[in-house]
């Protein structure tokens, strides 16, 4: 199965096509507020360096966030302009979700945190079940939207655990003041290759869209736009 995976919950945006779960190409690219003119223009590099079509990828897979939200549209939009074009089936994945899947080698607890701003962070947390059945995503916190102060009683009571991701990079001393028993770890914050392996196991399960309208953003925080707009209420987890 050909698959095309893309991230652009972030600034640091990424596309990889995989084949039956290995990656062929990944390609990464940092952006500002440029991103919807560099979306396809990508694309189209991604496809013609490997010369494939797209009629010949199989399934395509997208981060749904929460992350910025300009970025989360451009990605929900380009992926059911996918859909619409090649008429293949589609899965969303969450950001947090991949961001944990970075680190599906450990046994450790995997806390991945985004930051929203405003002194607040996107996070959640996620065992992996050691071999034979590696990989296997637990969900031991659901995504929440929280200030780091909030966070600290619910991530106590979770052991042997890590941080990841920008926000634990952006507030690495509180973590370390707080949770002095946590690590942080760092890996690259490109994601379509991560985006692409959840979404095969989860297409193989049979859960994927094939109608756009079943494909939603997650913001968990509703956009600054909606909020200042009354009878508006938005979009939210």
């Amino acid at each position: 199965m050909t698959l095309l995976a893309f991230d652009t919950s972030s600034r640091d945006a990424s596309l990889a096509v995989l084949r039956d779960g290995e990656i062929v190409l990944e390609y990464n690219f940092s952006s500002r507020d440029d991103l919807s003119a560099m979306m396809i223009p990508s694309l189209e590099f991604l496809l013609s360096s490997l010369g494939l079509k797209l009629a010949q990828v199989d399934l395509f897979a997208a981060a749904l966030g929460p992350g910025l939200f300009t970025g989360i549209r451009v990605g929900l939009a380009t992926l059911k302009g996918l859909n619409l074009a090649a008429g293949k089936p589609m899965v969303g994945v969450n950001t947090l979700e991949a961001l944990a899947f970075k680190f599906a080698d450990t046994r450790h607890t995997v806390v991945p945190m985004i930051d929203a701003r405003k002194g607040e962070i996107y996070t959640a947390a996620y065992a992996f079940d050691p071999p034979p059945a590696g990989g296997e995503m637990v969900e031991r916190l659901r995504p929440c939207l929280l200030k780091l102060e909030e966070a600290a009683p619910l991530l106590a009571a979770l052991t042997d655990k890590i941080f990841v991701g920008s926000g634990a990079e952006n507030y690495g001393e509180l973590l370390r003041r707080d949770f002095p028993d946590g690590r942080l770890l760092y890996r690259s914050n490109f994601l379509a290759s991560e985006i692409g392996r959840i979404a095969l196991t989860r297409f193989q399960r049979g859960q994927y869209a094939t109608d756009p309208q079943d494909l939603h953003p997650v913001y968990i925080r509703r956009p600054d736009a909606e909020t200042r707009r009354p009878g508006r209420s938005g979009d939210v987890d």
